[in-house]
């Protein structure tokens, strides 16, 4: 269906590579369009990266290759290829059709043709099915996407149930979407999902985990869990997650658009109440939970760290927030300090996510603790042992011994010392305590 082409793709500006591609292939016969996330980004006004166009063409990948010096054939056999210009790389790919899907990912065979709209056919949900020519001005939506825009819905193309049983990322990308763009899914997308849960099982673990940290970094992830959730997706990808009373894990939700959008911050606000009683029930440890996901080894450490140490509210107040100053360093040295800014931010999210009868005075026990925290850091209290006047090599001098795990012991109990008053942070107060706490442990040994 051609449409009348919407003033946004009418005043927008385009890198000059990616119109030099449409040109080149337009002058050799081959009429060719944006299309995708590209159109959709630019209906909506949101910002698109310059290189983050998709060219579809009636040219076959050997055609294309023929127009342009250098080509990368990133995924012939499917039929595209990456056009290089300078240092722009533009994705060009061949109208094509599909045959049976039978891994739940990918079709098992391509077949190249020419024909647009049987092309857009083909794709996933209608607000990706747009296509916009610039150089002739032409803008192609056969499905209803501008509409689905307007009103603020995801919709499969054609029949959901056949898309999802197609490619169980498919699902995933539903509720992603909403997440990011604050949408609903349509009623009969949204009924499909649960029906397509054992090829969602098929899909491989990366490109799930890939689907959902961009749910959870989006600005409704909120909505996302709970769509998660309601479809079952949750159950699949975060047993444990999912397992959660309704209650505990709509909070954790809640949490999610008010921390910065940093993946191990807003994971760990997400699985915390699985772990929320120290320690952790066996199985549901943090750092376990989130390793199932094949994340990067740092993420799931600093996440399952974070979770360790969040003063979680429940109830109302906080289970084990620090109040005093003494009791902030030892939060900080038994947390890391490079943790400190996180956790304050988990800690006004849990608080902004209680009920509001209840938020009021978790808020301001969170600002409290904030406080506190500023004034530990300004004082530049000692929190771990390499902030102790003395070193290890100090220490055997002190205690006239060579290096052992007694060397480690020692560090240890001065910082316990200095914790409890950092004033003793002077080497010759912390000589002194270390000879009582040698000549003590000497003795019972």
């Amino acid at each position: 269906m051609r449409s009348r082409v919407p003033a946004a793709l009418a005043r927008a500006k385009f890198p000059e590579p990616l119109l030099e591609v449409l040109r080149r292939l337009a002058g050799a016969g081959h009429r060719s369009w944006i299309v995708g996330g590209a159109v959709r980004d630019l209906l909506l006004h949101r910002r698109r990266e310059a290189s983050d166009y998709d060219v579809a063409t009636p040219a076959t990948p050997p055609e294309v290759t023929a127009l342009f010096r250098k080509v990368v054939p990133t995924g012939v056999e499917h039929g595209t290829v990456t056009v290089v210009l300078g240092d722009r790389a533009i994705e060009v790919t061949t109208f094509r059709g599909e045959g049976a899907y039978v891994d739940g990912r990918r079709p098992e065979s391509v077949t190249f043709h020419t024909d647009l709209e049987a092309d857009l056919a083909r794709r996933d949900f209608t607000i990706n099915a747009l296509a916009y020519d610039p150089l002739g001005r032409e803008f192609r939506d056969p499905f209803g996407g501008r509409a689905d825009l307007r009103r603020r819905v995801v919709r499969a193309v054609g029949d959901p149930a056949a898309r999802f049983g197609e490619d169980g990322l498919r699902a995933m990308r539903a509720v992603r979407f909403a997440a990011q763009l604050g949408y609903t899914l349509h009623p009969g997308t949204r009924r499909a999902i649960p029906g397509a849960l054992d090829v969602v099982r098929k899909v491989s673990l990366e490109r799930i985990t890939d689907e959902l940290l961009k749910l959870v970094l989006a600005p409704h992830a909120d909505r996302g869990v709970a769509l998660l959730r309601a479809t079952g997706l949750l159950g699949v990808i975060l047993p444990p997650v999912a397992a959660l009373p309704a209650r505990e894990l709509a909070h954790s939700a809640r949490m999610l658009p008010a921390l910065p959008p940093e993946a191990a911050l807003r994971l760990a606000a997400l699985v915390h109440r699985v772990s929320s009683g120290p320690p952790a029930p066996p199985g549901e440890d943090p750092a376990a939970l989130l390793g199932t996901l094949r994340l990067p080894r740092r993420t799931v450490e600093t996440a399952a760290a974070l979770v360790r140490a969040h003063a979680c509210f429940q109830g109302g107040r906080a289970a084990a927030l620090p109040r005093s100053e003494r009791d902030v360093r030892r939060w900080l040295s038994a947390a890391g300090p490079e943790h400190a800014e996180p956790l304050l931010a988990l800690s006004a999210a849990d608080a902004a996510a209680l009920p509001a009868a209840r938020a009021r005075g978790a808020r301001a026990e969170s600002e409290t603790l904030r406080r506190t925290t500023a004034a530990v850091l300004r004082a530049r209290a000692p929190l771990t042992t390499q902030d102790l006047a003395l070193d290890g090599r100090a220490v055997m001098q002190v205690l006239g011994a060579g290096p052992g795990p007694h060397v480690g012991e020692a560090l240890r109990h001065l910082l316990e010392r200095v914790l409890e008053d950092p004033s003793e942070n002077e080497p010759a107060c912390l000589a002194d305590g270390l000879r009582q706490w040698w000549a003590a442990r000497s003795a019972r040994l």
